[in-house]
């Protein structure tokens, strides 16, 4: 699940989404517990689906509070984070833009499909129910989810029931089984055509104006103090070596994290610290006491403390829930 493998320190998220030949992938969340999605950016396009339930997402420096059903847009490298409720629904779709481009070019690659790869156009970053484009929106989007567990099905059943309306063996040298996997993704690219020419259709793209300075600005400041957190939770983190990333005094940085991120910074440290001692103790065996110390706890009751807060469970009962 894309929420408990996004365990790399750095900002960036530094993995594969899908595969080489088919970068496309559909993380799903279900809500049987909380989870934090901690920020992070990018290089791909991202589209979520809120199926059930409300979700604080945070933009760049821009907070959303956003009720399902609704249809939201990351775009490339933009830092973004949420919170994930419990009994929540939500499923995300990732993917590079320039899997839509063609080669030959044309209206729709000039228009369209070419400046939204190079970030000059932009796909509008909240949808939600009673807008006019929701409901086809929503609709090309569940036909891609719909098809991308229909591939993820192809791959774990190891092709035991192939469409009976593919009879070749081999096309080009494709395998018989490879067959259908290419259909399913010609299907998926072809509908995130149909969801791009719907937000066209309704007129909500938007030309990317020069990012304002300060905003940009804050969005590098707030990175290099994220990345730093992010590579460093295990150990005492203090005020002032983060204040000194960005050139602030203490006073005034610790207002200008709160008013960007939400949280202050010994909230966030901890709420960090707890994500990646939850990530331990679902996929490893190690003893409590040494998840505690390694993500950053030196006092085994303030952790299972701060945990128990976080989750709503100590983590011994969250270990087990999650087996």
């Amino acid at each position: 699940m894309k929420k408990q493998e996004m365990a790399n320190t750095s900002l960036k998220e530094n993995r594969t989404h899908g595969t080489v030949q088919y970068p496309v992938a559909l993380y799903e969340w279900n809500g049987e517990n909380e989870w934090h999605v901690v920020p992070h950016w990018h290089e791909e396009m991202e589209w979520i689906y809120f199926q059930k339930g409300d979700f604080p997402v945070w933009i760049n420096t821009k907070e959303y509070q956003v009720h399902a059903p609704a249809f939201m847009c990351i775009h490339p490298e933009e830092l973004h984070a949420l919170i994930l409720e419990k009994d929540g629904i939500e499923s995300a779709v990732v993917f590079p833009l320039d899997i839509l481009c063609f080669e030959r070019y044309d209206a729709a690659e000039a228009k369209v499909l070419g400046p939204l790869a190079e970030g000059k156009l932009r796909m509008p970053v909240l949808c939600q129910s009673g807008d006019a484009a929701f409901e086809e929106l929503s609709a090309c989007y569940k036909e891609i989810e719909q098809v991308l567990r229909q591939m993820k099905e192809h791959d774990t059943k190891k092709v035991q029931h192939l469409d009976s309306s593919i009879t070749r063996e081999n096309v080009a040298g494709e395998p018989k089984q490879n067959l259908q996997k290419n259909m399913l993704y010609l299907n998926i690219k072809a509908k995130m055509l149909e969801l791009i020419a719907v937000a066209y259709k309704y007129d909500l793209f938007t030309r990317q104006v020069r990012e304002d300075r300060e905003e940009s600005g804050t969005v590098e400041n707030l990175k290099k103090v994220l990345q730093y957190i992010g590579e460093h939770y295990g150990s005492p983190i203090r005020l002032s070596e983060l204040a000194e990333l960005v050139n602030m005094n203490e006073q005034y940085f610790c207002r200008y994290f709160k008013k960007n991120i939400g949280k202050t910074i010994t909230e966030y440290i901890n709420m960090i610290r707890v994500e990646k001692a939850a990530t331990a103790l679902a996929e490893t065996e190690d003893k409590i006491i040494d998840i505690a110390s390694a993500c950053g706890f030196d006092n085994i009751g303030y952790f299972i403390r701060r945990f128990k807060k976080e989750k709503d469970m100590t983590p011994s009962e969250y270990r087990k829930k999650s087996k």
